[in-house]
């Protein structure tokens, strides 16, 4: 790695990891004082890329890059963390609507932003929608199979199953399904803001270092502990440590899977849709978005992790993580896996 790549390699993580745990501060004083703390977790989103743009911005003057998609998501994460911050000093006004507008607002010029790069831009920087619908949907397709599946897995030691299937025959989950695609077109830009500095920027960084498997099984380790500002403060306050440890085991477990759709697709919009998905699907799968505050068992994690591992862990063994030649290699390559390309 030359000095140039390093000096890169600096910015993202001072600010992928920096900012959010600098943030850690005003969140824990919101939770501590009963302030809403919602803003914080959407605003997370945005850092992993902004870490990217921000250190392309900075390293690679010369080069081709799309300039005004980044300037315009550099000043939207400027806004979120001022929504944070807002959360702290006005905590009367609701902040989580305002960041929902905020990011509804954003995404429509986002859009625009992003069509109106020339393709080559985009392809270059990793942002090109590659290959037809076909095999992009049916990742999408079996990622919503084996979550579901997963979900109904983890409620069977807890003698629930025949329960929940109850609340499938019921028209809830049915309907909430049907609003998660046009949410997408509305909230991209947070789903995008995670996987361009994951799957796109630090995941082909890591199993170039450390090998395919090695590299991304590292990734979903760095990525569980990105979320530590979270644990403490927002998701589980009372069982941070356990929250953590649920959290590396999802981040590990669902990032092989993120990683081996995007190795088999060589499209960053795959992973970016699979996070909105498994982010999303929250709703459908128990009727609420409350995410905070919840209280954890060892139990819980240990569940977790036994039908997480059984069902997303064997994707590693797919060929696109074995180690590629070395004439199959370029610098321009977006993933480190050996893609399979569709004609």
């Amino acid at each position: 790695m030359n000095k140039k790549s390093k000096k890169e390699l600096l910015i993202f993580f001072l600010i992928a990891f920096g900012v959010p745990y600098l943030m850690g501060i005003p969140l824990a004083l919101c939770q501590q004082a009963g302030y809403g703390t919602d803003a914080f977790a959407n605003a997370q989103m945005f850092y992993p890329a902004a870490g990217v743009m921000a250190a392309c911005l900075i390293t690679r003057r010369a080069e081709r890059l799309p300039r005004r998609f980044y300037i315009f998501f550099l000043a939207v994460t400027a806004l979120m963390i001022a929504a944070c911050f807002g959360s702290f000093l006005a905590p009367a006004l609701d902040w989580l609507s305002i960041v929902s507008l905020l990011l509804v607002a954003a995404s429509i010029p986002g859009w625009i932003f992003w069509l109106t790069e020339k393709r080559e831009t985009r392809a270059a920087n990793g942002m090109l929608w590659r290959g037809k619908l076909l095999r992009p949907l049916g990742m999408v397709l079996l990622f919503l199979l084996l979550r579901t599946v997963a979900v109904f897995a983890s409620l069977v030691p807890y003698g629930q199953l025949g329960e929940y299937l109850s609340y499938w025959t019921t028209a809830a989950p049915w309907t909430t399904m049907l609003v998660l695609i046009p949410n997408f077109f509305l909230s991209f830009l947070s789903f995008f803001g995670e996987e361009y500095g994951w799957r796109y920027y630090l995941q082909p960084r890591l199993q170039e270092k450390f090998g395919p498997r090695k590299g991304v099984l590292l990734l979903g380790v760095i990525w569980g502990l990105w979320h530590l500002p979270l644990n403490l403060f927002y998701y589980s306050p009372e069982t941070s440590l356990l929250s953590l440890a649920g959290q590396i085991v999802t981040c590990v477990t669902l990032g092989v899977f993120f990683a081996y759709a995007y190795c088999k697709t060589d499209n960053i919009w795959v992973p970016v849709l699979l996070h909105s998905f498994n982010n999303n699907m929250v709703l459908v799968y128990s009727g609420t978005a409350e995410i905070s505050n919840q209280v954890i068992a060892w139990f819980d994690v240990a569940v977790q992790l036994v039908v997480y591992a059984v069902i997303f862990l064997p994707f590693l063994a797919s060929k696109v993580f074995r180690t590629p030649a070395a004439d199959d290699r370029s610098a321009s390559q977006a993933t480190a896996c050996p893609v399979e390309r569709e004609a």
